[in-house]
């Protein structure tokens, strides 16, 4: 007699891990729904210890079954992404994917190759990353922020995915760098290189006023960049996701440890309080600097909205 299969082994899903423009090739690696679900982050951040890595040809790229319907949510940084993506995630319904490494890598072939050749990254990618959800009827795919220049492209591309844009108002996410200390500075000039082979006027500045400017500067025009970006490839969402996790599970949710810990590093507590304090005792140290930085950076970007609210708002 052939034993039964044992139902509490989860099955072996191939995430695409990577991506190798020099050969054009996709690394997928043999994984399980919950360590999907479990990663806070899937780039360097992830531990691959034991997931079986195969290179397959970006040409011969075909997806395990249909796949599952994709949504996106799309951020500026330190608005809550993280949290709302892990709220979301709902075994059989719908998987949350953080940032996974193989999207930032064809973001980067865009700024280097352009737009034709990361559609054909984009064309193979999506329909593998909507088949790591299994059996799931919906795979959530949060972006890190220098994933962005990618939105119209993929609503371009992917007509029937849904999208959702999180922001912040500049305020909070002058405050949230500054928090960081040093590495939250170097992470503001970091975006601001990268986002600077996006295209944007501001870059085209002269290099040495650039140089003049603050690092609270930097940050906040890498702000109002990001908010010109969602801008551009902003679409009204329709109907939310429809990812029916149902109300049972959006009241346990809610109540539950996700809100009462830090969604980038699990074990660690964390709360709105906790958040609104931080925030409060950073802005009291930044002092008139902070008001004088937010002033003079709309005055650069009179376009962008002062609460940092985007049009056709959900909530």
């Amino acid at each position: 007699d052939t034993p039964l299969a044992d139902m509490s082994v989860s099955p072996t899903l191939r995430f695409p891990d990577a991506v190798d423009a020099q050969t054009r090739s996709v690394r997928l690696r043999d994984v399980t729904r919950e360590s999907l679900a479990a990663a806070a982050f899937l780039d360097d951040r992830w531990d691959r210890a034991g997931c079986a890595a195969q290179s397959v040809p970006l040409a011969e790229l075909v997806p395990d079954g249909p796949g599952a319907r994709p949504v996106f949510i799309w951020h500026t940084a330190f608005c809550c992404s993280t949290l709302l993506a892990r709220c979301l995630d709902k075994p059989g319904r719908n998987l949350s994917l953080r940032e996974p490494a193989a999207l930032m890598e064809v973001a980067n072939i865009k700024r280097r190759d352009g737009v034709a050749v990361s559609d054909l990254w984009l064309r193979g990618l999506l329909p593998s990353l909507a088949a790591s959800a299994g059996t799931d009827a919906c795979v959530t795919i949060k972006p890190t922020n220098t994933v962005n220049n990618l939105i119209a492209d993929t609503a371009r591309l992917f007509p029937q995915a849904r999208h959702l844009f999180l922001t912040s108002s500049l305020r909070a996410f002058l405050t949230s760098l500054a928090k960081k200390g040093e590495a939250g500075r170097s992470f503001a000039r970091r975006l601001f290189t990268i986002f600077a082979m996006d295209g944007h006027p501001v870059t085209r500045s002269d290099p040495r006023q650039l140089m003049q400017m603050s690092d609270l500067q930097i940050a906040a025009i890498v702000w109002h960049m990001q908010i010109a970006t969602l801008q551009a490839a902003l679409t009204a969402v329709d109907g939310f996701f429809g990812l029916e996790l149902g109300a049972a599970h959006i009241a346990a949710t809610a109540d539950g440890p996700l809100f009462r810990q830090d969604a980038k590093h699990a074990g660690q507590a964390h709360g709105a309080e906790r958040r609104r304090q931080e925030a409060a005792a950073i802005a009291a140290s930044l002092g008139p600097e902070l008001d004088a930085i937010i002033e003079w950076s709309h005055g650069l970007f009179p376009q962008s909205p002062r609460d940092g609210r985007l049009p056709n708002p959900l909530i």
